[in-house]
């Protein structure tokens, strides 16, 4: 009887283990779920630029490191005051890269060392972005045959205004896929739940240029083309459904 009495008991233990694991593991029904439609949306405004971004500098080679050095500080020195003559101000110019390395040639296995290599790269904002053309011929001949010319972009100063159509283009077309959706889905479209959004800016046409200076191409001055510049945001929206 007592073994009876025990096995009785096991049982219902295992059963109300099972009854306990089978309530944990419910899912909630549909009516419990918060039914919505998650859409993006994208908005584009094009703006003239009003600021040109140039990296340019001096690179220079020598059999030491101080004649590598003077070389690139004195084609350097000409280069900043003929920006500074150009009227860039002090504070739209920043250096971006200064190095010094070792040059070496490798022979039978061993290396030489043939000479010290110096780079030195600022970053300069020019405001007055017409002139963009006539102050590259003008710090290109400062620097000499030592002068770089790494890259020449665009961006506009203060985007807000471009942003803020840009936004609102992107809630609209957010909203029309997010209605078109609703009535093909015989569904009520609800107010947005969540709003996030992603900001791009990409110019066009200029895109990254690098290239070095010839001096002896005198004649016609550099023509440089402005364009437009895309401002871009996307929208994510989850709409609610009534």
């Amino acid at each position: 009887m007592k073994s009876k009495a025990l096995v009785l008991i096991a049982l219902l233990a295992v059963g109300l283990l099972a009854l306990a694991c089978t309530e944990t593991t419910v899912l909630p029904s549909d009516r419990d779920q918060n039914p919505g439609i998650s859409v993006s949306g994208i908005g584009s405004v094009f703006g003239e630029p009003d600021v040109a971004v140039l990296t340019l500098g001096v690179e220079a080679q020598a059999d030491s490191v101080g004649e590598a050095r003077a070389m690139a500080a004195e084609a350097m020195d000409a280069m900043i005051a003929s920006l500074k003559a150009a009227g860039v101000e002090d504070s739209d110019i920043q250096t971006s890269r200064f190095s010094v390395e070792p040059r070496y040639n490798f022979r039978d296995g061993e290396q030489e060392l043939i000479g010290f290599f110096v780079q030195n790269l600022v970053t300069v904002k020019i405001r007055n972005i017409d002139e963009t053309g006539t102050l590259i011929d003008d710090v290109v001949e400062a620097g000499g045959d030592l002068t770089r010319v790494q890259n020449l972009r665009f961006t506009i100063d203060d985007p807000e205004e471009l942003q803020q159509e840009a936004r609102r283009l992107a809630m609209e077309n957010a909203k029309s896929k997010a209605e078109t959706l609703a009535t093909a889905g015989g569904v009520e479209l609800g107010a947005p739940r969540s709003i996030s959004e992603n900001v791009t800016r990409s110019p066009a046409p200029f895109g990254e240029r690098a290239f070095l200076a010839d001096l002896d191409a005198v004649g016609a001055s550099t023509a440089i083309e402005i364009g437009e510049l895309e401002v871009q945001i996307q929208v994510q929206v989850v709409y609610g459904l009534d």
